[in-house]
């Protein structure tokens, strides 16, 4: 998918379409994430740095952006 690195083929599927359209408008100049919180929720949100070293109860699923206008 252009512009989004999906981190997690198995949780990707269970992502809603207005996930990934609000991640897409906030990824205008820096990386957003879509990730599942421990409650279960799906989200797209500002990431804690590197997903690939983040810890606790978040599930990074896709890296999204930056797009360039």
């Amino acid at each position: 998918m252009d512009g989004i690195k999906i981190l997690d083929e198995a949780l990707w599927p269970e992502v809603p379409e207005d996930v990934i359209a609000e991640a897409k408008r906030a990824a205008k100049s820096q990386p957003c994430w879509i990730a599942r919180q421990g409650n279960g929720h799906i989200v797209a949100m500002d990431g804690p740095g590197d997903p690939e070293v983040a810890t606790g109860d978040v599930q990074f699923i896709a890296e999204v952006g930056p797009f360039q206008e």
